[in-house]
């Protein structure tokens, strides 16, 4: 179990560095496209900040303050994603979700600044569930229509959800002293989901940017 633990491990590792590079490869032909732009810098610091708290590990140096970077980047960039392709009328809500869960966050931080080397379960939440409802009326919206992000939406519907519940729940089973294979377990099957996830973005990738060599 110790073993695939590890191989998934390393292969989200190099998924999200070489999602990362393909996207912003192509971030000059796609410049005007709002939606592509603020997704390849979703992927580019998701790398940073999982390839940093990846390193700190293997160094048995705490990296849970990397955590909040990653949540709260995940949270701001995926919602401006989401915005450039919402409907004019739902843009409105999403920006003032943005500034409410902003603000929240801050006004936690400055209260209680100890926060910032834990795991914050509410951020986790807070910052998740909102993009989980985008995904969710994007896909309403585009019913009956063929979309670009499809196989984007759907990866972030399948891990969203589930590792927003695995990280709560594997936050309890930490706070009951249950075995820690169980725990070990339930954060296995967040890494596969995210393989998972990655792999769809790959896809897309591949599907509807990769550059169509032309024809001598």
């Amino acid at each position: 179990m110790k073993l695939i633990n590890v191989i998934f491990e390393y292969t989200g590792i190099i998924l999200i560095f070489i999602n990362a590079l393909l996207y912003l490869i192509g971030y000059k032909r796609y410049k005007n496209v709002l939606a592509y732009k603020y997704f390849s810098w979703y992927l580019f610091i998701s790398f940073i900040v999982s390839f940093t708290a990846f390193v700190y590990a293997k160094f048995k140096i705490t990296n849970l303050h990397f955590s909040h970077a990653y949540f709260i980047s995940q949270f701001l960039l995926l919602s401006l994603f989401y915005r450039s392709l919402f409907k004019s009328n739902q843009k409105k809500y999403l920006v003032i979700i943005m500034v409410l869960v902003t603000l929240i966050l801050a006004i936690q931080y400055a209260l209680k600044p100890s926060l910032l080397y834990q795991f914050n379960l509410f951020e986790i939440f807070i910052t998740s569930f909102p993009i989980v409802v985008y995904a969710a009326i994007h896909l309403y919206n585009s019913l009956n229509t063929v979309y670009v992000y499809s196989l984007i939406n759907a990866g972030v519907l399948i891990y969203i959800t589930s590792s927003t519940l695995i990280f709560i729940l594997g936050n309890y089973i930490s706070y009951e002293d249950m075995n820690s294979d169980i725990k070990r377990n339930i954060y296995l099957i967040n890494k596969i989901l995210y393989v998972v996830y990655l792999t769809l973005i790959l896809i897309q990738w591949k599907t509807s940017f990769r550059p169509v060599k032309s024809k001598s």
